[in-house]
């Protein structure tokens, strides 16, 4: 057999083990736990052993990467057992956690064993216990529990004036002596301060990029990996990337480099998840003074005067469905809307670099909203065609539903003529009819076929359960009621589109949210 070792840590353990708590769930006793178990156990010996690993990962998030990759391989057969510390490890999401070791694993003939709370799906009962229910509902309250109160601790850390995001912003480093505290980082402090005088001189953002690109200056994303920074995720369409108006933008709206602490401008929506959603400015945590600034806070208000200036010339209009949805496929980079009248998307690389491989590309907006709408209705049409495929198919299921029910009553009926025999057993040897050697021949006779039997109950209710999912018809329920429709909202267009990729000589790649690989792609040539 393969055998997954299964790691995970969440910086929640991580600061709270600054408080006092042991090291108990640390990577390294982790798997020191799990190599002594599967040490001391004989049927392990010979089998293959993998690891896996989610570093720094909530157990609320079921989109862990090391997670993901474990129940893949697990979908494909290449993994008959896992085993985990305790059931928090595996995860903190009750419904989750319950659905994947009381169904999935079951169902794929997959072992669990959770080695700190005694569970191993290998023994009968031993998953759907109620004891076991208990436990990961616990893990989850405690889950929940846990990120209110580290919630509320950084907010008073935040109040005080620690900085506490994991990366310090560009133009600062993070003191040596201190890591709550921001410290100007001499090369890039230099580039911040030059931006700023650039913007109140006049310069629009565009010709400040263009500057820097001209002058070849580090990209934050490459000084930052110069300068030594552990940081793996950039938001960078590229690996080489270069100046642009936005991150000119960014740098400029930026108030932390008046000396001001700021905390809090994005929240995580949910428990355990990546995805985070903007915090109004009066939910704040903002300190004044708290490291030394880079800028003084009148150059900073004469930027932004400068800033307005150039958004009031541009007519730029940030609320429009397409706004960061239009991509040149060449470069990767998002495409600029202008134009007053007549709307139309261009790529500003070549605005930015010089000998730039891209190609100058413009379209209107016309053009663009016309092969939306064609891609849409051919999704529409795919939605439609599978809600009657679907339909069947779930008839289909309903049938073979009710056959496996039937199953699993004669089952039912079986384990409950072996308890009746059980008992009828043990009173013949408590009234002397049977002497004790019948017994114990006649009982384990019996136990082998009860456990037998609970094995075929046990994958016959996982398959039953299997089927009963809810059915997986997002795609079709978010894109069929356009198949004839007029028109389509803007929240649901920046809801259903994913991106619009833009080729020279009229080519566009359109993708959309809610689908398979198969179906989320329009290539069309106007």
């Amino acid at each position: 057999m393969t055998i997954a070792k299964y790691l995970r840590i969440s910086d929640e353990d991580r600061d709270l083990r600054t408080t006092g708590k042991d090291e108990s769930d640390s990577v390294g006793n982790q798997r020191n736990l799990l190599n002594a178990y599967i040490s001391q156990h004989d049927e392990f010996t010979g089998a293959e052993i993998v690891e896996f690993c989610d570093d720094g990962w909530s157990g609320k998030n079921f989109e862990r990467p090391s997670v993901r990759d474990m129940l893949e391989q697990v979908r494909q057969g290449k993994i008959q057992c896992i085993i985990v510390k305790d059931l928090s490890r595996f995860g903190r999401d009750y419904l989750t956690v319950g659905y994947y070791v009381g169904k999935v694993f079951p169902f794929l003939g997959v072992r669990f064993i959770a080695i700190n709370d005694g569970i191993d799906s290998s023994r009968p009962g031993s998953v759907d216990s109620l004891d076991t229910s208990f436990k990961a509902l616990l893990y989850d309250l405690y889950s929940r529990d846990l990120s209110r109160k580290i919630k509320s601790a950084k907010k008073v850390r935040a109040q005080r004036g620690d900085f506490l995001s994991p990366f310090a912003p560009y133009g600062y480093m993070k003191s040596p002596e201190n890591h709550n505290l921001l410290v100007p980082d001499p090369q890039a402090a230099e580039t911040v301060r030059r931006i700023f005088r650039l913007a109140a001189e006049g310069h629009s953002t565009t010709e400040i990029a263009r500057m820097m690109n001209g002058e070849s200056v580090p990209t934050p994303m490459l000084h930052k990996r110069e300068t030594g920074c552990s940081r793996t995720r950039w938001p960078s369409v590229s690996e080489s990337n270069f100046w642009t108006k936005s991150m000119v933008t960014k740098i400029l709206r930026d108030e932390r480099y008046t000396g001001i602490n700021i905390y809090g401008k994005r929240v995580r929506d949910r428990v355990g998840n990546t995805h985070t959603v903007k915090v109004s400015r009066e939910g704040w945590v903002t300190v004044a003074n708290t490291h030394e600034a880079i800028v003084t806070r009148e150059e900073f208000v004469r930027a932004q005067a400068a800033m307005r200036a150039f958004r009031e010339c541009d007519g730029h209009v940030d609320s429009h469905p397409l706004v960061r949805k239009v991509r040149y496929g060449i470069c990767g980079h998002v495409l600029t809307r202008s134009g007053r009248k007549e709307r139309n998307y261009y790529c500003m690389t070549h605005k930015l670099l010089e000998n730039v491989e891209c190609i100058e590309v413009h379209i209107s907006e016309k053009e663009l909203q016309s092969a939306i709408w064609e891609s849409l209705r051919i999704q529409a049409a795919i939605a439609v065609d599978q809600e009657k495929l679907l339909t069947k198919r779930c008839r289909a299921v309903q049938q073979e539903a009710k056959s496996t029910q039937n199953q699993l009553a004669a089952l039912h009926e079986t384990q409950e003529q072996y308890a009746r025999e059980s008992r009828e057993l043990y009173e013949s040897f408590a009234l002397g009819y049977v002497d004790k050697a019948d017994y114990l021949a006649q009982k384990s006779v019996l136990m082998k076929k009860k456990d037998e039997l609970a094995v075929q109950i046990t994958k016959l209710q996982g398959k039953v359960d299997s089927k009963a999912e809810e059915r997986d018809d997002v795609f079709i329920e978010k894109f069929k009621d356009f198949f004839e429709a007029g028109d389509v909202p803007d929240d649901m267009l920046r809801d259903l589109l994913k991106v619009v990729r833009v080729f020279p000589r009229g080519r566009m790649v359109i993708e959309w949210n809610y689908a398979d690989d198969f179906m989320t792609k329009s290539d069309i040539n106007l």
